[in-house]
């Protein structure tokens, strides 16, 4: 009976329900929200300013974002790569290696100069 309790699905759905009781318990005790005619719930907010409805649709720009975030994945990939390669360097064989070494070049020749 012991080892079905720490089984871990057994173990979160009884750690689920004693949580979703405890809340239960204690939620009369929390505070309620303050219902104020007029409130600013629907409003935009920007840093406290009163903001006009045509200022509040920014259009995102991720043209500068997606670059930086493949150079960021490929060299901390390569890095991975590489770390990972010197536990075992025989294993996969020095072409391999270069042929990678190479490829990260090029990504980044073409992200930095195209």
């Amino acid at each position: 009976m012991m080892d079905l309790l720490l089984f871990p699905p057994v173990a979160f759905v009884i750690s689920l329900l004693f949580v979703m009781g405890l809340s239960a318990l204690l939620s009369p005790l929390s505070a309620k929200p303050a219902r104020v005619p007029g409130s600013a719930k629907h409003k935009p907010y920007g840093c406290g300013e009163d903001v006009s409805a045509d200022q509040a649709k920014a259009i995102p720009d991720y043209q500068g974002f997606f670059p930086f975030a493949i150079f960021f994945t490929l060299l901390h990939v390569a890095g991975l790569m590489l770390a990972t390669w010197s536990f075992n360097p025989l294993s996969a064989g020095i072409e391999l290696v270069g042929g990678y070494i190479a490829a990260v070049v090029v990504i980044l020749a073409i992200l930095f100069v195209g």
